[in-house]
Formats: structure tokens, sequence, C-alpha cells
């Protein structure tokens, strides 16, 4: 079967998509029928499908060893929510599940309009490459478009209709550009064309703002509320160039353990690719460290369906949130224990030739330090502790003995 040579999903095979879905077929099956290749409908889905969360209510624990415990009076490292075979494998959402209304975990919901609404957006409003959104555009040339057909000019129109707030140059620019050539205006629409250069990169969209909503802070106040057996990991950014290398650390809160992994770029595609790894690395024990994290609004960790969810494997794999603008005292363990970082790594220090091997003899000293909100205990002891150190050997975090522990930059001897 030969497959579509265009690459973008139409509002019909979304309609199919959805379909297939109520009907209960697999993604291969909706590929097929569809004609595309498995892996675009399962990113289409996760990427499109809306979260409904469970009824909490008299329902606050639904961990997989309920059933060993008698109760649960406080935090379990053993606590794991059941997963769903139809919403986090084999279909991708909850649509016409036969169980929906039995089911106590949360559901996602793909609706075919909603994601082509969502996904015109990106095409066309974060593309345009001018100050103007699309519905902006349809709503001028709904305007200007019947009185250039009756052969009034810009500036005519300007002049009678003060709603549009862009000038005659700007506009004249716009249709140079192209930017009408759906709504059927084009510089033939104009009385008398006007010979302009054309300008040789298109204007760049300023960037719109991330929707955070159902993520910010106060969402995850009352997520941390509601999953009380779930520990936060705190996130961040630690770099002296803005050309990079970066440092990407997380600090586990319940323990104060601390480790970072160093990057090239500082995209969200290079931040969240670390998490990929770790999956991959820790299995089962990821769940338990890496299911919940909070971290800022920088543009690095602004994309966050792919820290909430594995592409490669189409499942969620946890939640993430993000602290108010200026506000860093939201995470004040990663913040704080930055200084510890900073002892290593001044300001100034060139981290070109800094390495993954550089970073891991750097956190086993700054977590091999007593802490006295741990009672004198340094994290590395605290977690192995409560966990052991089979996560700590994969992570090559290793026990630095009190005595010998270094805080100076001359423990990394790079230049």
């Amino acid at each position: 079967m030969n497959k579509k040579t265009i690459t973008h999903l139409s509002l019909e095979d979304r309609k199919n998509i959805e379909l297939g879905i109520i009907e209960g077929f697999s993604k291969s099956q909706i590929a097929k029928k569809i004609n595309r290749s498995p892996s675009t409908v399962a990113k289409e889905i996760l990427k499109h499908r809306k979260l409904k969360p469970r009824n909490i209510f008299n329902a606050d624990s639904i961990c997989i060893h309920l059933k060993d415990c008698r109760r649960c009076t406080k935090k379990c490292e053993r606590y794991q929510e059941p997963l769903c075979k139809r919403r986090d494998r084999n279909i991708g959402a909850c649509n016409s599940c036969p169980d929906i209304k039995k089911c106590k975990l949360d559901k996602y919901f793909y609706y075919a309009t909603k994601a082509n609404e969502s996904y015109l957006y990106t095409l066309v409003d974060s593309r345009v490459g001018v100050n103007l959104d699309y519905a902006e555009l349809k709503q001028i040339a709904s305007i200007m478009k019947p009185l250039l057909d009756k052969g009034q000019t810009i500036y005519q129109i300007l002049e009678n209709h003060k709603e549009i707030t862009q000038c005659s140059k700007t506009l004249y620019t716009y249709i140079e550009m192209g930017l009408f050539k759906d709504f059927g205006m084009d510089c033939f629409s104009l009385k008398k064309k006007v010979s302009r250069r054309i300008r040789s990169k298109k204007l760049k969209k300023r960037r719109q703002p991330v929707n955070y909503e159902g993520r910010e802070y106060k969402d995850y106040l009352e997520y941390a509320k509601t999953h009380p057996f779930e520990h936060t990991t705190e996130m961040d950014t630690v770099y002296n160039s803005q050309c990079g290398p970066y440092i990407q650390t997380f600090i586990f809160e319940n323990t104060g353990l601390m480790i970072g992994f160093l990057h090239k770029e500082k995209t969200s595609v290079s931040m969240a690719s670390t998490l990929d790894k770790l999956q991959e690395l820790l299995q089962d024990d990821y769940y338990t460290h890496f299911s919940l994290l909070l971290t800022d609004r920088g543009s690095e960790f602004e994309k966050y369906d792919l820290f909430e969810s594995n592409y490669q494997t189409d499942e969620a794999r946890g939640h993430i949130f993000y602290c108010d603008p200026q506000r860093p005292d939201q995470k004040p363990h990663v913040e704080n224990n930055h200084n510890l970082v900073r002892n290593i790594l001044p300001n100034k220090r060139n981290f070109d030739k800094l390495t993954q091997k550089n970073l891991e003899l750097m956190f086993s000293h700054i977590n091999s330090v007593p802490r006295a909100s741990l009672g004198g205990k340094t994290p590395y002891e605290v977690f192995t502790y409560f966990y052991g150190d089979d996560v700590l050997k994969k992570l090559n975090i290793q026990k630095i003995e009190k005595d010998t522990v270094t805080l100076q930059p001359y423990l990394l001897k790079i230049k």
C-alpha cells in the first residue's frame, strides 16, 4: 500500500481516527484505514487528546498494592496507580470505553474537531511570521475583500474602518507576502499596485505565550494534596553561556539528592530526552522518582507533552507543573542546592570541556554533604535508607567519605 505523500492530517482523517477510537480499533487498524503509519496515529492521539481527571471523592488511593495493606496512613514508596491497556497502549483514548462508568482512573478523550482546531492554530498562528493570529487575519480579509472588489483603495478602507489597527504600509506588505491569498486577496486586488522591494525574510512572529492551564503552581498544590504518595522532583537548568553547554538538574524533595545531565542544546526535545533515557535505565523505579516534576517556565521545558509522555512507547509517564513567573521560591530545594554546584562550577567557568563523568563526580560529592534539614545525614544516606543503592549505581552516584568531600573548582580537573 502506498502511503500518502502529504504529511498533514486532514479533518476527515481526524474524524476517522475518532471513529476508530469509538469502535475500539487499535492504532494499527486506524492507520491502515486512513493510509498512514501507526506512529502518525499514535502521535496525533497523544498530542491532541484531552484529560479528564478522575473523581477523587472517597477514592484518594487507587494503588495496585492496596489489597496487600490494611490502610494507607502515610507516604509509601510502593504506591503505584494501575495502568489501562486501552488508555495507555492499544487505543490511546477512552472514547466509548465499555468500562468508563466504573473506571476510577484519569481519562483521556480525543475529539476530531478540537484536534483540528489545535492543529490549525499551530500551523497558521505560530508560523505566519507576522503579529497576527488566524482569526484576526480572517476578520481583516472579510472587511477588505468586498471593498477592494468595488475599487476602493486601502487608504479609503482604513479611513472608513477604524477597527483595522494596521497602517496602509503594513497591509500592503501583508498582501505582497501572500498572507491573504487564501481569502482571495493578492497584488492584483489592489487598485494601483505599489512597486516595493519585498523583504528577503518574513517578519518574525512574536512568541506566543505558552498555555499552562491545568499545570500552574496552584494546580500542582491541588495535585500534590490529592496524590500524597507521589514525591516531587524539582527540575532546573544551570549554564554559564547562552550558547551552552547546559546542565539539567533534578533534586528529589524527600531526600535532597541531586543529579545532573549535560546538554548541548537548550530545547524541550533535548531536555525531555533525558527522561527517555532514565525511563529505559530505571524501568519501574522511574515512576517512583520522576512521575511528578516541578520546574520553572523556561523555554527548554515549555513543551510539556514531551515530558509527560514517551513518544517511542506512546505511554503516559507522569505529570509536570510550572512555578509562577519570577517565583524561584516555589522550587526552593533545587535553587538552594545550586549554591553547592556554583562552589565547584563558578559563574565565569567555561563548560565546554565538561563531561557527564565530571557531573557524576561533582554530584557524588554534593550528595555526601550533611544537611541540617536531614538531621545531619547526607542526601546519599537518606536516599539509600529509603530506596537502597541500586538506583544510585545506575546513575553512577557514589558515596564519598566525609573527610574527602571537596566543594572547590579543582575537584574537576578541567580548564
